[in-house]
């Protein structure tokens, strides 16, 4: 080979390896969002070539997936700036694009192909959200809330907040707060916008989900990252303290002295993934950070917490994802449970439950309780039980305090800071009868609550 022919070769590799590394940075679509709750029948299909099996609490959501939800099923998505999507029953939603730019923002292109959904896109960051419906495209802008119904022939945006942008005319359409926006999907020429939104039945599910997360999503400073996507449920279903030789760990309400034996893989599933491979998703309501992100360990005298660790700062959740718990310490004679081997024959791994994954929301006990949110859903046959407003009394703060000494850490009772009610009245303007326009008219909640509105807001306190 000539000189000046080596020369161009390796001239050309370094062009192609640098254009690649480019390209890479500038469009990656390795990007994990998270199942973040599910009630009733719920399907998803991750583009493994498996198809639709049953959804799983916390599983990984990449691009190409496709979640459906059954009548009575009721799903939310978190983005990792803690936007959501939330599907009522009849949805079927794809996530075409999970896109991460070369600065840090997040582009998300969502396909509804039917159902009521709602979009609560976040107040900071540049993130992009894009919804389509069949050959109609919505930009949603940030500090958005907006509820979107599609039929095979017309879709109906109603935006309760924020902004939204119908992209699909000569001139861009804008919508506003409290705006509806009507399209004949079969000639999306012809629209309409109107004054004022309507009260759906599912309204009221949608502002619990919102008002549980926002109300949670901060730390305190308790040790660990300030803010992330499944934080708000380490704050509500356990708390902090600091834990000599290791510094700030986590544990669920529920340990102190009595989880000495549990472990952290007795309920989940492994599910595969392509690209990297087998991910375990928990079937807690708050194992989503604890899985995904720092290690486990042992601890004398209290068993297994959560170490978050360090390197939090900026887009931290980006980059420190793992499909397999880490463990940094485990109790004498202890294995941890591994992914399982994948069949060489297979095209599509099954999907392996471990413990009682998928059955009902798990939890340990002496700790909280799950709130019953879809039982806000007016006519959904569900507990009679039904949550009312967060509270917010001692300045804001919901979280438990600061403990210094682990005997003291971990008594969280198994109160609600939502209280129950104990009557709902509903008035009905006109029948639901299901597609665009349909409604459960002004729906009125009087909370009455049990016990003199008894709400949990700090470890081992019942405020009244």
């Amino acid at each position: 080979m000539s000189r000046n022919l080596r020369f161009t070769t390796l001239a050309l590799s370094s062009f192609l390896v640098i254009f690649s590394s480019i390209a890479a940075l500038a469009d990656s679509h390795v990007r994990i969002v998270r199942l973040s709750s599910v009630d009733g029948h719920v399907q998803m299909d991750r583009g493994n070539g498996g198809g639709l099996e049953r959804a799983i609490l916390n599983t990984p959501i990449v691009e190409g997936t496709r979640l459906v939800t059954g009548s009575d099923g009721l799903a939310e998505v978190e983005f990792e700036n803690e936007s959501a999507l939330r599907l009522t029953g009849d949805s079927e939603v794809k996530f075409s694009q999970l896109l991460m730019s070369d600065t840090g923002a997040k582009i998300n292109q969502l396909e509804v192909d039917k159902g009521l959904v709602y979009l609560d896109t976040a107040s900071k960051g540049d993130d992009t959200y894009r919804v389509k419906v069949g050959d109609t495209s919505l930009l949603v802008h940030r500090d958005t809330l907006m509820r979107l119904s599609a039929t095979p022939d017309q879709l109906q945006v109603a935006v309760f907040k924020g902004d939204v942008q119908f992209e699909n005319q000569a001139q861009p359409v804008s919508l506003h707060k409290k705006e509806t926006l009507t399209v004949d999907l079969k000639d999306p020429s012809k629209y309409t916008t109107s004054s004022g939104t309507e009260t759906v039945r599912y309204d009221a599910w949608n502002k619990e989900r919102e008002d549980y997360s926002k109300t949670y999503a901060a730390n305190a400073g308790y040790g660990g990252p300030s803010r992330g996507y499944g934080l708000q449920d380490l704050n509500y279903y356990g708390d902090f303290f600091f834990a000599n030789g290791y510094g700030y760990a986590w544990q669920p309400y529920g340990f102190a002295g009595s989880m000495i034996g549990w472990d952290p893989y007795s309920n989940g599933a492994w599910m595969f993934y392509s690209g990297f491979g087998y991910a375990w998703a928990s079937a807690y309501p708050w194992g989503w950070l604890p899985y995904h992100y720092g290690s486990w360990a042992f601890i004398n005298g209290v068993g297994w917490a959560w170490l978050p660790g360090g390197g939090y700062n900026g887009q931290w959740y980006a980059t420190n994802f793992v499909t397999v718990p880490r463990i940094r310490r485990a109790p004498s004679g202890w294995t941890a449970a591994g992914p399982p081997a994948i069949p060489v024959s297979s095209s599509a791994p099954r999907t392996v439950f471990v413990g009682a994954a998928g059955t009902t929301a798990l939890t340990i006990p002496g700790g909280r309780v799950p709130p019953n949110f879809a039982s806000l859903v007016h006519g959904r046959t569900t507990g009679a039980t039904a949550f009312a407003t967060p509270n917010r009394s001692r300045g804001g703060t919901v979280f438990a305090a600061r403990n210094t000494r682990i005997s003291a850490a971990h008594q969280g009772t198994s109160a609600h800071v939502f209280a129950p009610r104990t009557a709902q009245s509903v008035s009905l303007a006109a029948p639901e009868q299901g597609g665009i326009g349909s409604h459960a008219g002004a729906i009125s909640t009087t909370p009455t609550a049990v016990g003199g509105a008894a709400t949990h807001t700090s470890a081992g306190t019942v405020h009244k």
